[in-house]
């Protein structure tokens, strides 16, 4: 026994390794897990080919690249967490930066894989916080992308007390900014109030001149940031988005001075952004919960 298994040990050591690029393009057997999400300390072991896989995943879980489909041809390159410093900490992303090669250095001139719709295939931090064995919450603190005291934060406490789908927008205060997708007919927005969690619908309407800017094909989506803004529509407080910023597909960043989303009347918007300010001159409510206080502070578009 002790000679068959000598026999079987040096079979092994003597086995060539296959390529990188081969090893880590195999359907009969799972990745190995990624060694870093930071895009600073990527290696060529970070590498993956994902073409034509139903699900992938850089740790644990099963990521789909849309329902029903498979990831597209030529999915190449890197995971990797994406931040932005228009938004909280607690918007961040993980996201697959396509590169030709597993050199790191080209991950600069790469592009984020695009979902259908034209906006960049993402998972959000709540899913990957939800994830088990806390895979992905230690990789990031290892990384020093995110830190212990976002982890256990209210703001994810609220996602799981209040069954929030993974992809809602949950603000803490009235002036923060969050991802918004355009152009579409309505946006939902969850609010931190003094009584708990909020669910507002914003009607957006049509708002062709998203599509006058060029930055995709018509019928397709364009990424970006916003915030709440209200302003007075006969008398009464209206909700309107305004859009700080906006993203091309090839990640290209445009700032500019874009026409101000105004939207329709909204009892919901109105009865929460009233109860905010009263409860912050009243003094029973923090002042980072939001930016306006009294009718002579409020901005009008």
């Amino acid at each position: 026994m002790s000679c068959r298994l000598f026999h079987r040990s040096l079979l092994h050591r003597c086995t060539p390794t296959p390529p990188l690029f081969i090893r880590y393009r195999s359907f009969s057997a799972p990745f190995p897990r990624v060694q870093t999400l930071n895009p600073k300390n990527l290696t060529e072991y970070d590498f993956r080919d994902i073409s034509g896989r139903e699900t992938a995943s850089p740790l644990v879980g099963r990521f789909r690249y849309l329902k029903g489909g498979v990831y597209p041809k030529q999915t190449t390159g890197f995971y990797y967490y994406w931040t932005h410093p228009d938004l909280p900490a607690t918007a961040g992303q993980l996201r697959f930066r396509l590169t030709p090669s597993n050199d790191p250095s080209l991950f600069k001139s790469g592009s984020d894989l695009l979902r259908p719709n034209g906006l960049p295939w993402s998972v959000s931090v709540a899913r990957l916080f939800g994830l088990q064995k806390f895979y992905y919450t230690d990789i990031l603190l290892e990384d020093g992308l995110v830190t212990k005291d976002l982890i256990y934060s209210e703001y994810f406490r609220l996602y799981q007390r209040h069954r929030l789908n993974l992809h809602s927008v949950l603000l803490q205060s009235f002036e923060e900014v969050f991802p918004l997708d355009l152009p579409q007919p309505s946006q939902i927005l969850h609010v931190v109030t003094p009584r708990g969690v909020e669910r507002i619908r914003l009607r957006l309407g049509d708002h062709s001149w998203v599509e006058d800017l060029k930055l995709v094909e018509p019928g397709k989506q364009v990424y970006a940031h916003a915030r709440l803004q209200v302003y007075d529509l006969e008398g009464q407080f209206a909700p309107a988005l305004r859009v700080v910023r906006m993203f091309s597909p090839s990640g290209e960043e445009l700032v500019s001075d874009f026409p101000l989303i105004k939207l329709g009347p909204s009892k919901g918007f109105q009865s929460w952004y009233l109860q905010v300010s009263k409860e912050m001159v009243e003094g029973g409510y923090h002042s980072h919960t939001c930016a306006v206080t009294n009718r002579s502070q409020i901005s009008f578009g």
